[in-house]
């Protein structure tokens, strides 16, 4: 008998361009993480991740059943958000006792119209560790839901939205990932670790600061490398993801995380993601010689006017050197980069892939690579809630669609066509290895 399951619905979103081995890279983090808060509350758990361990409808419901559970809580984020609402809708169709939680972040900022969906009984916001297992205590005992800070809910037909819940400051005090839950096996990388929680930064196309705090949250020290050598011991994990969204975001912190994996012995390998501004030649020599092999950074345009009124506050300048600095000692970098932002022109594009192509060829000894996704304004980010000031016009309004590779907007200077045309001359473009020029604006989407 299992009191609960936990599902992370298989995204909507990529399963028809790449592999999906790419799609289910790491392990559901946040769901270990809540597994953990309920059994350590008292009651009993699951977890079923339902792209890699290829469940069908019928599956899910039998083990609902034969494990006799009462609360259902589901993870909605944009790839998957669809499919979550279409599981709980089963659900309640064939087993309308049980009571349906939905969290994460893409539910947290549209709780009215997860709600609408008649199929989720309570929305958890934000951070669920302490929230969840009370939801879960008031309906498995009868409980009213008034009292829990952080939650939604219809009462009486009415939409309620009780008082926040404040972050949790202290996160050493959250137990690590229920480990044992997760099917190791199914996942390319299946060591993932969070450092960290919350982002310092304000990018307008970015709603991290918004879901975890605007502040840096850190783990202490051991705490972080406890989990890394337990994972490493138990489970022989040499591999990992640290998952933070700026890993590099507090220098001390990175420091000391590098010096004591190195200080106990691991002969492990990681990857992270960068801030270019937060990137310095003693910062990477200490992430080298701990084991990092490769870091992601946002680069995000080629002119310094876009990176600025997109929030990212730094220059191109500051870019290459960090990704030279990362070159420099042997760790291979990723440099992202959006198209369309709300002030892009086909010229400001035409210069972000020109900078991207000089990133790519920086050292022909190592490694750097691209990648390119379409503005995709996301629930809570302030390019998605002012983007009527921004001068961006959504096209579309099913979650499905936010693929990051279909454009869903149009822009004061960019047509749904010229989106298509520009991500296309992009890709092109690194392939060619060089810039290409669409004089007869006649390229097409890729995907289509």
């Amino acid at each position: 008998m299992k009191q609960v399951l936990l599902i992370n619905p298989q995204p909507v979103v990529l399963k028809d361009i790449f592999a999906e081995s790419i799609m289910y890279h790491n392990p559901p983090l946040g769901l270990g993480y809540l597994a953990s808060a309920i059994r350590k509350k008292g009651f009993t758990v699951d977890l079923c991740d339902i792209g890699p361990e290829r469940m069908l409808i019928t599956d899910l419901l039998k083990k609902i059943e034969e494990n006799q559970v009462k609360v259902v809580g589901i993870s909605s984020f944009i790839a998957n958000h669809g499919n979550g609402i279409r599981i709980a809708k089963h659900i309640k169709e064939k087993l309308p006792y049980i009571k349906i939680v939905m969290g994460g972040p893409q539910a947290s900022f549209i709780p009215e119209e997860v709600l609408k969906s008649g199929c989720i009984d309570v929305v958890s916001l934000f951070e669920g560790e302490v929230t969840l297992p009370e939801i879960i205590d008031a309906f498995i005992n009868d409980k009213p839901l008034d009292d829990i800070t952080g939650i939604c809910f219809i009462k009486d037909g009415e939409f309620v939205k009780t008082a926040p819940r404040t972050v949790i400051e202290n996160i050493d005090h959250i137990d690590f990932p229920a480990w044992d839950l997760i099917k190791i096996d199914k996942y390319v990388q299946p060591g993932i670790i969070l450092t960290g929680r919350g982002c310092p930064y304000k990018c307008i196309f970015c709603a991290a600061s918004v879901v975890s705090g605007a502040r840096y949250r850190i783990r202490s020290t051991k705490n972080v490398v406890d989990e890394i050598e337990y994972l490493h011991n138990v489970y022989n994990l040499k591999n990992f993801f640290f998952a933070d969204d700026t890993f590099t975001a507090d220098e001390n912190h990175c420091i000391d995380i590098c010096r004591e994996i190195r200080r106990r012995g691991l002969k492990i390998k990681w990857e992270a993601e960068a801030r270019a501004n937060t990137v310095n030649d003693r910062v990477v020599s200490e992430m080298a010689k701990a084991g990092c092999m490769h870091v992601q950074i946002g680069a995000e345009s080629g002119d310094n006017n876009i990176l600025k009124t997109i929030g990212k506050n730094i220059t191109t300048k500051t870019i290459e050197k960090a990704v030279k600095t990362f070159l420099a000692h042997g760790i291979s970098v990723v440099c992202s980069f959006i198209i369309g932002n709300p002030d892009d022109t086909k010229e400001t594009i035409s210069k972000t892939i020109e900078f991207s192509l000089k990133l790519k060829n920086l050292a022909p000894n190592k490694y750097c690579s691209l990648k390119y996704a379409l503005l995709t304004p996301l629930p809570g980010t302030p390019v998605y809630t002012d983007r009527e000031k921004l001068g961006v016009k959504l096209i579309t309004s099913n979650w499905d669609k936010f693929t990051f590779y279909d454009p869903i907007i149009e822009t004061k200077h960019l047509t749904k066509r010229d989106l298509q045309n520009e991500y296309a001359r992009a890709w092109t473009s690194y392939t060619a290895g060089r810039l290409v020029v669409d004089e007869q604006n006649n390229l097409v989407n890729m995907n289509q």
